[in-house]
């Protein structure tokens, strides 16, 4: 039994920023359940922490697609988690504002790249990070049936289209081997709490 009460016997999952904020945990809690993990990484430091937490690091970059490909041939896993980003390591708006283009471009490419060696080397599962932050404007709690803001008059509505995209990619295309979903991210501050 694996530690949220269900029997686990283990799948191979390949984690696409395995290395992100949300990935390093993500990957703990993957191996401690018992799975074996392949977390991508493109520097020789982070393949020691994949090391250090239990998981198989596998060089790759999401942006170039023939090394992604065979990365992802090589592991043969059941499940690939997307959750590719590239955000600075310290969250100041400049800092936001000048990774803005290269984080849209892996979500974009990268996210396709990965989606498409997935698809080629017979993943039957698919799981998409995607987000809450985009979500239309309202009263009460958002659901997953809320929309993403795509109002061109709101500031968020590029961002948005962006994600609404990525969605669509992963579950308006269905293939009949794959099962694929989505995962939306809420993020908050102490704050909030």
């Amino acid at each position: 039994m694996g530690k949220l009460g269900y029997h686990n016997s283990g799948m191979r999952i390949f984690v696409a920023g395995a290395t992100g904020a949300i990935g390093k945990p993500l990957v703990s809690r993957l191996v401690s359940e018992g799975h074996e993990v392949f977390g991508m990484t493109r520097s020789k430091e982070k393949s020691l922490q994949m090391r250090s937490m239990g998981a198989t690091p596998i060089f790759g970059d999401a942006l170039d697609a023939t090394s992604l490909c065979e990365a992802v041939h090589l592991c043969q896993p059941e499940v690939v988690i997307e959750m590719l980003t590239a955000l600075p390591k310290e969250y100041t708006p400049q800092s936001m504002h000048d990774a803005e283009a290269q984080n849209q471009k892996l979500w974009v490419v990268g996210g396709a790249n990965l989606q498409n060696a997935a698809e080629s080397a017979g993943v039957r599962r698919y799981i998409l990070q995607s987000s809450t932050f985009w979500y239309a404007p309202g009263s009460g709690l958002a659901t997953e049936a809320t929309p993403f803001a795509l109002d061109p008059s709101l500031p968020i509505a590029a961002s948005a289209n962006i994600y609404a995209d990525q969605e669509h990619r992963v579950l308006g295309e269905k293939k009949h081997r794959r099962c694929s979903t989505t995962f939306r991210i809420f993020l908050w501050t102490w704050d909030m709490v």
